[in-house]
């Protein structure tokens, strides 16, 4: 079995820790990956907006790369995600793209979700909402998207969130048949590895943890 954090932020997210004390945290809770989940254009990343497009995807992906190095070292498995808004304080879960993705579609910057959506699965990747029933100041709508049925899944429990608000998506997820998925929302390396997924196989690329995700090949750790 191998256990994968799969909502983790460095510190290009606000909050966010260095990546290497997240991989190093991991590792000691027995984990072998983990995705890095950095907030992106619309949500509260510490990346210069005014950049030109390639610039901003430069620097966003200059912790993913960092964590890379060390990950080799350790036989770590870091893999690439995001975590963008989309509206009324609402966010979603991107797995299976990659950097060069990004760069050649600046467009995902301003997309309407059913757009974003429509790119991320035409690249091969799988959006996921997270925490939706989170209820904090920020958020306007603390309910599931009005655009789930297009989504993958949801993020049922979140190490964040309180228990109300993970049961109730859980329950929801579960009414709907929804494939379900768990994080810790680790901004500091301290919450990392709090959940996560437990895989029956590893997952070295992105694709693999898609196939994974899809083939309902896992179950949550929380």
């Amino acid at each position: 079995m191998f256990k994968y954090e799969m909502h983790t932020h460095s510190r290009l997210s606000g909050g966010g820790d260095d990546i290497v004390n997240h991989i190093e945290t991991l590792r000691k809770k027995g984990f072998s990956g983990m995705v890095i989940t950095n907030h992106f254009f619309r949500g509260d990343t510490k990346v210069d907006r005014t950049l030109s497009w390639a610039e901003f995807i430069d620097a966003y992906r200059e912790d993913y790369e960092k964590g890379k190095k060390i990950a080799r070292l350790y036989d770590f498995d870091l893999l690439f995600g995001i975590e963008e808004h989309v509206g009324d304080g609402r966010e979603v879960l991107v797995y299976g793209i990659t950097p060069d993705f990004l760069y050649t579609h600046p467009e995902i910057k301003r997309a309407e979700i059913n757009d974003f959506v429509a790119m991320v699965h035409r690249a091969g990747g799988l959006v996921f909402q997270a925490h939706p029933y989170r209820d904090r100041w920020y958020i306007a709508k603390p309910t599931p998207l009005d655009e789930l049925p297009i989504l993958d899944g949801i993020e049922v429990y979140n190490a964040g969130n309180h228990d109300d608000e993970n049961a109730r998506a859980e329950e929801f997820a579960k009414s709907k048949n929804y494939p379900l998925i768990a994080g810790s929302d680790a901004h500091s390396s301290m919450d990392a590895g709090r959940a996560g997924i437990i895989s029956n196989v590893r997952l070295r690329t992105e694709k693999e943890l898609v196939t994974c995700l899809k083939t309902g090949n896992y179950r949550i750790l929380k």
